[in-house]
C-alpha cells in the first residue's frame, strides 16, 4: 500500500479531451519480455508515473472517467468488444459445398448428361441434364442456409456465454457495467476470482496475487501493487488468485495482452463431442454399404448395355444409358452418406442449448448438453444452490447467555460496541438500495452481520475506511477464518470471524455480561460446544467472532510482508457464536428427488460442520429423514478423514495428472458417501477425480474460484451465475443463471431428449437409406433401370438430411426421461428397439414397392381407377420404357411412407405404442410435415417431365397417402411383436468404436472445411 497516497487527489477538473498516448505506446507496457526486464515501469515514468499516467488518459483514482469522455475514448483507444473469427460468409458456406467429392463428380456427370442428351434427343434431351443441376443448386442452397443460420446463432450464443459485468468508477459514482463496455481510463474493482478482461495497472491492492499460468505459462502466482518487487501490471486474461485492488485500464480489445495472442486462440481446432465420434461409426458403415450398392447397381445397369451392344448393337440411347447408369450410381453414394447426422447432432445441440437457457442453464461448451443427459453423479454445493443464499442472523449466544431476540439492548455498552465494529471492519462485502431495490456485492454471510449491524445503529459505509486497516487476511477454504486489523478512534484491534468450532479452540477468554473478558474454563467451553451443536441441527450455519484490543501494531505484520498471524490469533476473546439461516430453495427436494429417480446419485460438498450439513441434507432429501449418524458409517464424512483414507491425490507418472491414492478403499466409501462436511476445495477436487476414474460421468457445482480445479476436471461443471467468481465461471460449461439445484434437472432432462433425439433420426434415416438402396438395386437388376431417378434420390436426400434432421432433432423432452436410468458410455447407440423398428418399417415398403413395380399395372384399374400404361414385367426382365405415371406413383409412395414413418420414429421403445404423445404440441414438426407434403405435391404436379414426373389423379394421389399411412400403423403393430426376436442384430459398443474411422470413405467422399461455431468441445 506504500506509496499509493499520491492517487487520491482529484486530477480531472476539465472535460478536455484530447489524448497525447498512442494506443500501440500503451500496448507496449504489457509486453511479456518488456515487463521482465523491466522496461514497462521505464516506459511508465515517463509518464511520470501513475499520476502523469492518469492525467495524459483524463482519468482519476477516486473519480474515474467523465461520461462526456466515452465516445472520443472508444474513437482514439477503440472498444472492448470480445474477438471472434471473422463470420463465414453465406458464399463461402456454398463454396465449402462445393468441395463435396460426391457432388463434383455428379455435376461432371449432369454436364455429360446435358451433352449426350442434347445431341440425341435435341428437342427434350437436355430435360434431364438440367434437372440435375437443379437439384444440385437446391441441395447446396439449402445446405449453405442451415450453415449459415447455424454459424450466426452459435455465435451469438457464444457472446451471452462471456458476457459478465464489473465494477468500475465513472463520474464519481460505483457502477456495474459489461466488460465489453470498459473504455481506457476507467477505473476498476477487481476481488479474488476475477479474470482480469482488459489490461491494467494497479493502483491500490491489498494482498493481490494473479495465476498468469493461462496466458504466460508459468505456473506460480505473481504478487501485484505498487510495492518493492511487486509488479503493478495486470495481463488481460490472467486471473485474481487471491485479494483485491483497483486498478487504472490502460488497453482494451485487439490492444491488450489478450488481444495480440487471440488469433491462436481463435484458431484451435473444434473437437468432436461423445456423441458424434460414437455416430461416426454409423455413418461410415452407412456409407461404406452404399459405395458397394452403388458399384454392384452400375455393374449390373452396364452389363445389361453390354448385352444389347452385343445383341442389337450401337443404338441411339446407348451413350445416354451408359450416363446415366453412372449418374444413378453416384446419386446413390449421395444418398447414402448420410450428411443428415452431422447435422442432426448440430440441429438438436442448438435447439437444447437455445431452450436450456430459456430455463437458467447458459451453456459454455456445446458437449456439456449431451454429456448431462449421460450424468451419473451430482456434487453439489450447498449455499445459494440448495440453499437461498439469503443470509439471515436468527440467533447468537453471547455475554455467556443465548439470545432469542437480537435486541443489542439486552447487551452490555462495550459488547454491543465491539461486535459493531467487527461488523464493519472485518467485512468486505456491501450493499444498498439501487432502483428501489437491494444491491448485494460480496459474501452473503457478511451482508447478513452488516444488516444485523445496521438494525443495532453502525452503518459499514461511515465507518468502513481503507486507509484505516493495517492489514487483512481474507477467508479462505483453508484457514476457515478471516483478519483484520484496523486502527478505530485512536485504539487497534484485530478482529477475527470463522467456523465456530476453530474460533472456539483458539480463545482463551470470553466476553461476558460486564463486556470484559473472562477465562474459558472446561463447563463454559462445553455450553459453547452444545450451542454449536444445537444450531447446527436446526441447519443454521454458525460462525463465531473474536477480537483483542493491542497497543502495538510492530508485531502485526512479519519482515516479509505477510502477516504474523501466530500473534494475531494468541489471546483471543470470544465475542460470540451466531446462527445463520439460510432456508431450503423452493423445489430442491424435488429436484433432488428427480435425480434419484433417475438414477442418478446427488452427494453434496460444503464447508459447514457435519451436524448442520446432516440437517440440510435430510431437508433436501439427499438423506432421508430418519437417518441416524454412526462413526464407522461413510454416508456422511468430514474431509480432513475422507482425505485421509483415500490417502489423497498421487501423480501419475509421465502424465500431469493425478489419481486417488487407494481407489479400492475410495470404492468402498463412495458406494455410501452422500455428504462431505467440513470439506475444502481440494477433498471436492479428490472425490472428483475419483468418480471419474471409476467411469462415472459426474457434474459439479461451485461458485469460488478454488472451485475452477474440481470444474475443470468433472464431466460437466456448472458455475453459478449470480455469487459465482468470474474464475469459476470460466472453468466451467454450464453457468446456472438462478444459481438454483432444480434447473440442474432441467440439463439433465434435455441432455437425455439430445440422445434420444439423434436415435430418433438414425432410425428413420436408416430405414430410408436400406428401402433406397434396396429399391435401386432390385429395380436395375430386373428393369434395367433405377425406379428413382437421380433428381428424385437428391430430392429424397433433401427431406432426409434436412426436414427429417429438423423434425425429429428438435423434438421437446419428456418428463418420462427422468424416469430412467443414464446411457452409460458403454452401451451401444443403436439399441434393439431401434433395430427392431427399422427392420420391421424396412420389410413393409420394399413389399409394396415391389409390388408397384411389378404388379401394380394388373390392378391398377380396380385399385385407382385409371390405367396405369406401363409393361408388365416378368421375373426375365422388362420390356419397353418406363412410363412416367406408373414411376410417379412408385416415388409419390416411396416418399409418403417416409413421411408417415417420421411420426413411427417418433418414440424409441417398443413399449411405447401412442406415437402420437405430444405430437399436436410439436408445433415445428407439424409445420415442417405440411411443407413437405405440400411441396412433394408442387415437385410432382408442377415439374413434371423436369423431374420424370407425370401428373397425378386424386383417386392416384389418395392411393400413395393410404399407404404412406399404412406404414404409420404396420409400425405400430410391429411394436407389440417380442423384442427379443431382434436381439441377434444388436450392435454392442465395442462394434461401435471410432478407431480406424478417420480418414475413412465418408470422410473422403464428405470433405468438408471444419468452422469453429466459437463453442468448442471442452474435454
Amino acid at each position: 500500500m506504500d506509496g499509493q497516497d499520491d492517487l487520491r487527489k482529484p486530477l480531472v477538473s476539465r472535460d478536455d479531451f484530447k489524448f497525447s498516448i498512442d494506443p500501440d505506446d500503451l500496448s507496449n507496457l504489457f509486453d511479456l519480455d518488456s515487463i521482465k526486464d523491466g522496461r514497462s515501469s521505464i516506459a511508465l515514468d515517463k509518464y511520470r508515473g501513475l499520476i502523469g499516467l492518469c492525467k495524459r488518459l483524463h482519468s482519476d483514482p477516486e473519480i474515474g472517467i467523465s461520461s462526456h469522455s466515452e465516445k472520443s475514448r472508444e474513437a482514439f483507444y477503440g472498444s472492448n468488444q470480445p474477438m471472434v473469427k471473422e463470420a463465414t460468409t453465406f458464399f463461402e458456406f456454398v463454396m465449402e459445398c462445393f468441395e463435396d467429392l460426391t457432388l463434383k463428380i455428379l455435376i461432371g456427370a449432369a454436364a455429360i448428361s446435358l451433352v449426350v442428351g442434347m445431341i440425341e434427343d435435341p428437342k427434350e434431351g437436355w430435360l434431364e441434364g438440367c434437372a440435375i443441376l437443379a437439384a444440385i443448386v437446391i441441395v447446396v442452397m439449402v445446405t449453405s442456409v442451415n450453415n449459415y443460420t447455424k454459424e450466426q446463432k452459435f455465435r451469438k450464443l457464444n457472446e451471452e456465454a462471456q458476457e459478465r459485468d464489473i465494477c468500475t468508477i465513472r463520474d464519481g459514482k460505483e457502477q456495474t457495467i459489461s466488460v465489453f463496455s470498459l473504455l481506457v481510463g476507467d477505473v476498476i474493482k477487481i476481488n479474488s476470482g476475477d479474470v482480469m478482461p482488459v489490461d491494467a495497472i494497479v493502483l491500490w491492492s491489498m494482498k493481490l496475487y494473479a495465476d498468469e499460468s493461462t496466458v504466460t505459462g508459468e505456473a506460480d502466482l505473481v504478487k501485484k501493487g505498487l510495492g518493492e518487487g511487486e509488479s503493478p501490471f495486470l495481463l488481460s486474461g490472467s486471473q485474481i488468485a487471491d485479494g483485491t485492488a483497483k486498478a487504472l485500464v490502460v488497453t482494451v480489445g485487439s490492444k491488450t495482452f489478450l488481444g495480440k495472442n487471440m488469433e491462436k486462440i481463435l484458431n484451435v481446432e473444434e473437437t468432436e463431442t461423445p456423441l458424434q465420434e460414437k455416430l461416426n461409426y454409423i455413418a461410415e458403415l452407412i456409407g461404406q454399404v452404399g459405395f458397394i450398392m452403388a458399384i454392384a447397381t452400375f455393374a449390373v445397369l452396364i452389363i445389361y448395355v453390354i448385352i444389347d451392344i452385343f445383341t442389337i448393337g450401337w443404338g441411339e440411347k446407348t451413350g445416354s444409358s451408359i450416363v446415366d447408369a453412372f449418374i444413378i450410381a453416384v446419386t446413390i453414394v449421395v444418398v447414402a452418406v448420410p450428411e443428415g447426422l452431422p447435422l442432426a447432432v448440430t440441429l438438436s445441440l442448438a435447439f437444447s442449448v437455445n431452450q436450456m437457457k430459456k430455463k437458467n442453464n447458459l451453456v459454455r461448451h456445446l458437449d456439456a448438453s449431451e454429456t448431462m443427459g449421460q450424468a451419473t453423479n451430482i456434487c453439489s454445493d450447498k449455499t445459494g444452490t440448495l440453499t437461498q443464499n439469503i443470509m439471515k442472523v436468527v440467533a447468537m449466544f453471547t455475554q455467556d447467555k443465548e439470545f432469542e431476540k437480537l435486541d443489542p439492548e439486552c447487551l452490555h455498552p462495550r459488547t454491543k460496541e465491539v461486535l459493531g465494529l467487527h461488523f464493519c471492519h472485518n467485512t468486505t462485502a456491501s450493499y444498498g438500495i439501487e432502483d428501489g431495490r437491494e444491491k448485494f456485492t460480496g459474501s452473503r454471510t457478511e451482508i447478513a452481520l452488516l444488516k444485523l449491524g445496521k438494525l443495532w445503529g453502525f452503518n459499514y459505509e461511515s465507518l468502513r475506511n481503507l486507509k484505516d486497516i493495517i492489514i487483512q487476511v481474507p477467508f479462505n477454504s483453508k484457514l476457515k477464518r478471516m483478519h483484520t486489523v484496523v486502527r478505530v478512534e485512536g485504539k487497534t484491534y484485530v478482529f477475527v470471524k470463522g467456523a465456530s468450532e476453530v474460533i472456539v479452540e483458539m480463545c482463551k477468554k470470553y466476553i461476558a455480561a460486564d463486556g470484559k473478558g473472562h477465562k474459558i474454563h472446561r463447563p463454559h467451553r462445553a455450553r459453547l460446544e452444545k450451542t454449536i451443536t444445537k444450531y447446527a441441527k436446526n441447519a443454521y450455519r454458525t460462525l463465531s467472532l473474536a477480537f483483542k484490543e493491542i497497543k502495538s501494531e510492530a508485531d502485526v505484520i512479519l519482515p516479509d510482508g505477510e502477516a504474523n498471524l501466530e500473534f494475531i490469533e494468541s489471546n483471543l476473546v470470544l465475542l460470540g457464536i451466531f446462527g445463520i439461516e439460510d432456508p431450503i430453495r423452493n423445489g430442491v427436494p424435488y429436484a433432488v428427488s428427480l435425480c434419484q429417480k433417475a438414477g442418478i446419485t446427488v452427494r453434496m460438498v460444503t464447508g459447514d460442520n457435519k451436524e448442520t450439513a446432516v440437517a440440510i441434507a435430510k431437508r433436501c432429501g439427499i438423506l432421508e429423514r430418519g437417518y441416524n449418524h454412526d462413526a464407522k458409517d461413510s454416508t456422511v464424512m468430514v474431509g480432513e478423514e475422507f482425505r485421509e483414507r483415500v490417502k489423497g491425490l498421487t501423480k501419475i507418472e509421465g502424465s500431469g495428472d493425478s489419481e486417488v491414492g487407494d481407489l479400492e478403499e475410495f470404492k468402498l466409501i463412495v458406494k455410501k458417501l452422500r455428504v462431505l462436511a467440513r470439506s475444502s476445495p481440494q477433498d471436492k477436487f479428490i472425490l472428483v477425480t475419483g468418480l471419474r476414474q471409476l467411469k462415472e460421468v459426474v457434474a459439479v457445482t461451485g461458485d469460488g474460484s478454488n472451485d475452477a480445479p474440481a470444474l475443470k476436471k468433472s464431466n460437466v461443471g456448472f458455475a453459478m451465475h449470480i455469487a459465482g467468481t468470474q474464475l469459476a465461471q470460466e472453468a466451467s460449461d454450464i453457468i446456472l443463471l438462478d444459481d438454483n439445484f432444480a434447473s440442474i434437472v432441467i440439463a439433465i432432462l434435455w441432455g437425455r431428449n439430445i440422445y434420444d433425439s439423434i436415435s430418433k433420426f438414425i432410425q428413420f434415416q436408416l430405414t430410408v437409406n436400406v428401402v433406397a438402396l434396396a429399391m435401386s438395386f432390385i429395380g436395375a437388376c430386373i428393369t434395367k433401370q433405377s425406379p428413382l431417378t437421380a433428381v428424385q434420390m437428391l430430392w429424397v436426400n433433401l427431406i432426409m438430411d434436412t426436414f427429417a434432421a429438423l423434425a425429429l432433432a428438435t423434438e421437446p423432452p419428456d418428463r418420462a426421461l427422468l424416469k430412467r436410468m443414464p446411457v452409460r458410455h458403454d452401451d451401444s447407440l443403436l439399441t434393439v428397439h431401434m433395430v427392431k423398428t427399422i427392420v420391421g418399417q424396412s420389410i413393409y415398403q420394399i413389399c409394396w414397392l415391389v409390388f408397384i413395380l411389378f404388379y401394380l399395372p394388373e390392378f391398377s384399374e380396380q385399385l385407382i381407377g385409371t390405367v396405369v400404361k406401363s409393361q408388365i414385367c416378368s421375373g426375365n426382365g422388362c420390356a419397353g420404357d418406363k412410363d412416367l405415371k406408373h414411376f410417379t406413383i412408385f416415388f409419390q409412395t416411396f416418399v409418403m411412407m417416409q413421411m408417415f414413418n417420421q411420426i413411427n420414429c417418433r418414440k424409441l421403445k417398443s413399449e411405447e405404442i401412442n406415437v402420437f404423445k405430444g405430437f399436436f404440441n410439436n408445433y415445428l414438426f407439424l409445420f415442417i410435415m405440411v411443407i413437405t407434403v405440400v411441396v412433394q405435391y408442387l415437385f410432382v404436379e408442377a415439374l413434371g417431365e423436369w423431374v420424370s414426373c407425370n401428373s397425378l389423379s386424386l383417386n392416384e394421389h389418395f392411393f400413395c397417402l393410404a399407404i404412406g399411412a399404412g406404414a404409420l400403423i404396420f409400425g405400430i403393430l410391429f411394436r407389440m411383436m417380442p423384442t427379443r426376436l431382434f436381439s441377434c442384430f444388436h450392435m454392442a459398443e465395442g462394434q461401435m468404436s471410432t478407431t480406424g474411422t478417420q480418414g475413412g470413405f465418408t470422410q473422403m467422399v464428405r470433405k468438408k472445411t471444419t468452422r469453429s461455431m466459437g463453442m468448442v468441445a471442452k474435454k
